[in-house]
């Protein structure tokens, strides 16, 4: 018998209510257990500034729960199973509890607006490809808007701007008591769901048999049957939570049907289709569909660039709206370190030379609100400002001997007393080219960790395709040459620093980027393809 088991969850209303509904369940086949819930904040819960039509990163609702189940400090977690990736953790294993709620993608509308016919609608909102694809099918020459935040939050902004209708899961809306919002439903020809929507899901350590079998007791089985089969059909088709792909299935007494759409990226349109089969024949009905309607998109070669960078992909912004197809499988963690900063008002100078440098710092330090500081890079400046800081200068030019000979020009730092913030792995080049004009300390704030096993869905993609894959930093070529060949793949730099690192190894870079960004690789690459 357990007497406590910790729940690890996401912080929002939705979250907890269906946190709570799980464990409500779990009591009645578990009396004598107490259940005490963790709130976990995920990327998705903290960049809501971010489309999610342009994140690639498969576990953005999920990853920092799962980091900490692997840590043990929670015991199991709760989900929304369409948050989940289609591939598994090596590490973890998960299942669906509770009998599914309703799949279907809902519209609701502004208030004021309720008796305006929906095909009326010119603006709506939404966060998620899948759907914008499908209701741009539906409602000719309506425009679609992003709309990120909780359910409470979409509906507030909804009622207070200018959209007139958003789409949301009618799961959520039913399990927080806004059913009286929805003014309609939609069929599943019309927009099919994402796959496992409505359903909920148990994630827990694979080795841990007693939390296990609390949590077997309250599976519903003819949901797992038909979630099976929906994630069989999303990984087929190589798609995540972000994916415009969807899949639904359904048990009609006997029978056991599965209908899905796979988005063709060259034609800017869905290929559809399903198939029926009889329950005990059903076994992998999702596969068959996705090889069937794969067959029917266009057989054009396409562009698959594979971004290898840790946190969003948005500076690739410009990469997505081309032909190219982007993958986004990050080879480096970024995990902080202790450190302690003694009287940080002795310093004239704050210098952040990354994001995360900048992330990790604040997360630890409160500073006067007429700091000084000065950011390499203008995305290093930008994470500063949603900090509500302001840089005193800003170096355009993402390379640290570039940025220690303008600030030596300008000579804002001569004789001042300046605090250096990098991570663990940076080289003290940029310290010691300082110290010839200011008085320089430095402290690492974060390190970068290596991804420690072979993702399959990578090697599968390099080894059977032809890729382009964009190396961001030496550390991310040092976690890829782990497990992969190099030469399978043509290789992209970032700048001179990881092209020479590259070369160090034995292998070419095809192209380097002149400028050191994001975007910089995104305007050397369209200019390669588009303009060669």
């Amino acid at each position: 018998m357990i007497n406590k088991l910790i729940v690890g969850t996401r912080s929002s209303n939705l979250a907890i209510t269906q946190t709570n509904y799980v464990i409500k369940k779990l009591k009645e086949k578990n009396p004598s257990t107490d259940f005490i819930i963790k709130k976990i904040k995920t990327k998705g819960d903290i960049l809501l500034n971010k489309d999610l039509t342009k994140i690639l990163d498969k576990g953005f609702f999920v990853s920092e729960i799962q980091n900490e189940l692997e840590k043990k400090t929670i015991d199991f977690a709760i989900h929304s199973l369409k948050d989940l990736p289609s591939e598994g953790n090596d590490n973890l294993s998960s299942f669906t509890v509770t009998k599914r709620e309703d799949p279907m993608d809902v519209l609701v509308l502004k208030k004021g607006l309720e008796n305006k016919k929906t095909h009326d609608i010119k603006i709506i909102g939404t966060s998620s490809i899948r759907r914008k694809e499908q209701i741009q099918k539906i409602y000719n020459g309506v425009k679609v808007e992003s709309i990120r935040g909780n359910v409470e939050t979409r509906i507030k902004k909804l009622d207070d701007g200018e959209l007139e209708g958003i789409i949301l899961a009618a799961a959520g809306l039913k399990r927080l008591g806004l059913e009286h919002r929805i003014s309609k439903y939609f069929k599943s020809d019309e927009i099919i769901p994402a796959a496992g929507q409505g359903a909920l899901a148990v994630e827990f350590r694979k080795d841990d048999k007693k939390t296990f079998s609390v949590l077997k007791k309250i599976q519903d089985e003819s949901t797992q049957i038909c979630i099976n089969e929906e994630r069989k059909f999303l990984k087929s088709v190589g798609g995540g939570c972000s994916s415009p792909d969807a899949a639904l299935c359904i048990i009609n007494g006997d029978k056991v049907e599965i209908k899905g759409k796979v988005f063709d990226a060259k034609e800017k349109k869905y290929i559809s289709g399903k198939i029926t089969k009889e329950i005990g024949n059903h076994i992998d009905i999702g596969k068959k569909l996705a090889k069937k309607l794969i067959s029917k998109i266009s057989n054009k070669i396409s562009t698959q660039i594979i971004l290898t960078n840790e946190g969003d992909i948005s500076g690739f912004n410009e990469l997505s709206k081309s032909d190219i197809i982007i993958h986004h499988f990050p080879l480096i963690d970024i995990s902080p370190l202790d450190f302690t900063v003694n009287n940080i008002e002795k310093y004239d100078y704050i210098i952040f030379t990354s994001k995360n440098g900048v992330k990790n710092f604040f997360n630890r330090v409160k500073v006067s609100s007429d700091m000084k500081f000065i950011c390499i890079g203008n995305k290093t400046n930008q994470v500063l400002n949603e900090y509500g800081y302001e840089s005193a200068y800003i170096s355009k030019r993402n390379y640290s001997d570039i940025m220690a000979e303008e600030l030596k020009n300008n000579k804002l730092l001569n004789g001042k007393k300046t605090l250096l913030i990098q991570g663990k792995i940076a080289k003290d080049d940029f310290k010691i080219k300082l110290q010839d004009f200011c008085e320089i300390e430095r402290v690492n704030v974060y390190e970068t960790n290596l991804k420690n096993k072979v993702n399959k869905e990578l090697l599968k993609l390099i080894e059977t395709k032809e890729t382009y894959t964009v190396f961001t930093s030496p550390s991310a070529f040092d976690s890829f040459i782990q497990f992969y060949n190099p030469e399978d793949t043509k290789i992209i730099s970032i700048g001179k620093t990881t092209t020479d690192y590259v070369n160090s190894k034995g292998f070419d870079c095809m192209l380097t980027s002149k400028m050191q960004s994001y975007e910089g690789i995104s305007e050397s690459l369209i200019k390669y393809f588009y303009q060669k």
